[in-house]
């Protein structure tokens, strides 16, 4: 998870913990504690807004625990395998295969060093990432667009149909870790 989904989760947190305190201060007679809290229009500066800011908060934490309820329940699930239905039975491949399958195709290319293949299958859609140290030459970007078409073509070729599953290739050029360089001491 990157910064800013951590960013963001952290803050609907906080306004969560906001929301949950002032809740706790106005509903604390329904529980015997053993400390007590002032009112929350005892609060100074901010008991006269709270009530609208609580309303406000709450507004906004239902309408984004509904989108992501949705969310949750209409994401695609990610498969290991993929089975195709024909007249003449059923074909299962699986997602290993596929990757080993773009991988032999991949290390034919002599502009890809050291490739790295990750495929998500769902239901109706292949998408793979080909991760690889891309070397420098004259027609990189022309290499780069018949790789990405050989290997759809193939995969295509490989699942035998073109019409029901859609199959998308990425290509991601990642650096090499550059050696350190070790002071020399006199």
């Amino acid at each position: 998870m990157g910064k800013l989904g951590k960013s963001l989760i952290s803050i609907l947190l906080l306004l969560l913990v906001f929301i949950s305190f002032f809740v706790l201060i106005e509903n604390q007679d329904a529980v015997q504690l053993p400390i007590r809290f002032i009112s929350m229009y005892d609060y100074p500066w901010i008991g006269m807004y709270m009530q609208q800011t609580l309303f406000w908060l709450s507004i906004l934490l239902s309408v984004l625990a509904i989108l992501l309820l949705i969310i949750t329940i209409f994401y695609p699930k990610k498969k290991n395998n993929l089975i195709l239905e024909q007249e003449q039975g059923s074909l299962k491949i699986q997602r290993k295969a596929v990757e080993n399958f773009v991988l032999q195709i991949v290390n034919k290319e002599p502009f890809v060093e050291n490739p790295s293949i990750k495929v998500k299958m769902y239901k109706k859609k292949i998408r793979i990432k080909v991760a690889g140290y891309m070397r420098k030459a004259m027609a990189i970007p022309e290499k780069q667009n018949e790789l990405v078409d050989e290997i759809q073509t193939e995969v295509s070729s490989l699942l035998g149909t073109t019409e029901n599953i859609k199959t998308d290739v990425y290509l991601e050029n990642y650096r090499k870790p550059e050696e350190k360089k070790e002071a020399r001491v006199t």
